[in-house]
């Protein structure tokens, strides 16, 4: 049942709804990709702007990144020294060539907007900033302050968030604002990104009997790893233990020339149930048999990008955060909240790493990407006010 906190705040989101779609568009139509630097500055301006704009105390720290800044927000009474962080990037993937429209017009349609990025996750992204320009608005927070962390690199291992929290940021409690269909995502799956490296005898095509094809053996390395053996289908209360994704393969030189090198592309998905280093043993093994007594030889290697930013899985969350995050849903949309795992990889652990208890709560599909995405927009409304009511009540509101 709402509460004084939650009729406030549902009724002034209500209110400006249109002003808030609004927004989000302009947000989504902001072509801040992966990278590009001065487009992301660009976002983390427009961003920053919003909140400054309403009051809310601004700041633009290093994340990492020369030239894009993280977008960071206060709102509330800092001298309780009590914080309460919400988390979300604003870098985005590049839209496929496969879209009917301009993905950057940011149409609504059937109560949707469209756009890259949409989900994945301008959408929880920009509830949380105008879930800071509410709080302002109704002088919430009174017991402590919240605090906004918006980072324009977090395909980079969630760079701008651990570059935060070396600054010296803290809190009591968080929530990570990726897309989960506004479940609430109490554990998520790791990533390990791998170089699969393999190495033949370059030749002349005639010249069979000295070359040895580096690309040839990418068949038995892919079936090995598309296998149940190592995919564990069906493993646990989590699902398959590991998702696998043949990502990139890059080999040869010359159409006439036996390729000497190859080099495959893995980004595997595990259960929280394992670990990045088990099964980066587990691949070798398998590499250490399809090789053996071949002409050709075969390495593994994480990523540089893993190496410095792990992406650890999250086993479940309990306490305090997720019962309130939990009850703040249930006001707005009449029952509880789904609890589930999160298949990609949110930056919550990076949370939970540095002692902050957290969740995943968002708008749009956890399933992040795909040709004409898009947010709904009850579900991005719906975000603004957990995200305020939840923030609120942390401080006894």
């Amino acid at each position: 049942m709402a509460g004084e906190v939650e009729t406030r705040v549902g009724d002034y989101v209500d209110a400006h709804a249109d002003a808030m779609v609004g927004f989000l568009q302009t947000v989504v139509q902001s072509k801040s990709l992966w990278g590009e630097v001065p487009a992301l500055e660009q976002c983390g301006a427009l961003l920053a702007a919003k909140m400054r704009d309403a009051g809310v105390r601004v700041e633009r720290p290093d994340s990492g990144t020369p030239g894009a800044p993280n977008v960071l927000g206060r709102v509330g009474d800092a001298s309780t020294g009590r914080r309460f962080l919400l988390c979300g990037h604003y870098d985005v993937y590049p839209p496929s060539k496969a879209w009917s429209f301009d993905p950057w017009s940011a149409p609504i349609r059937d109560g949707r907007v469209y756009g890259p990025g949409s989900t994945d996750m301008k959408g929880g992204t920009t509830a949380m900033v105008v879930a800071a320009t509410v709080l302002a608005a109704l002088g919430e927070p009174k017991g402590g302050e919240v605090v906004v962390l918006g980072v324009p690199n977090h395909f980079e291992g969630g760079e701008g968030t651990r570059r935060a929290f070396d600054q010296g940021l803290k809190a009591e409690a968080g929530i990570i604002c990726e897309p989960t269909d506004l479940d609430i995502c109490a554990a998520q799956r790791g990533i390990l990104y791998m170089d699969i490296t393999i190495k033949g005898v370059g030749a002349h095509t005639t010249h069979e009997t000295v070359g040895v094809n580096a690309i040839e053996p990418v068949i038995p390395i892919i079936q090995a790893l598309k296998s149940p053996a190592f995919a564990r289908p069906n493993h646990n209360e989590f699902g398959a233990e590991k998702i696998v994704n043949i990502a990139l393969v890059k080999g040869g030189l010359r159409r006439c020339l036996i390729p000497e090198e190859c080099v495959l592309t893995v980004d595997v998905r595990f259960a929280p149930s394992t670990n990045a280093a088990a099964v980066l043993d587990e691949v070798r093994g398998l590499l250490a048999d399809i090789a053996a007594g071949q002409k050709f030889s075969l390495s593994v290697e994480p990523q540089e990008s893993c190496v410095k930013n792990p992406r650890s899985p999250m086993n479940w969350v309990t306490g305090p955060i997720r019962d309130c995050v939990a009850a703040e849903h249930a006001a707005f949309r009449g029952a509880p909240p789904a609890v589930s795992c999160h298949p990609a990889w949110p930056d919550t652990p990076v949370l939970i790493e540095r002692g902050v208890p957290s969740v995943t709560y968002g708008p749009g599909s956890k399933y992040c990407y795909w040709d004409e995405e898009f947010v709904p927009i009850d579900e991005y409304l719906t975000a603004i006010k957990v995200y305020a009511s939840t923030a609120a009540r942390w401080f006894g509101g």
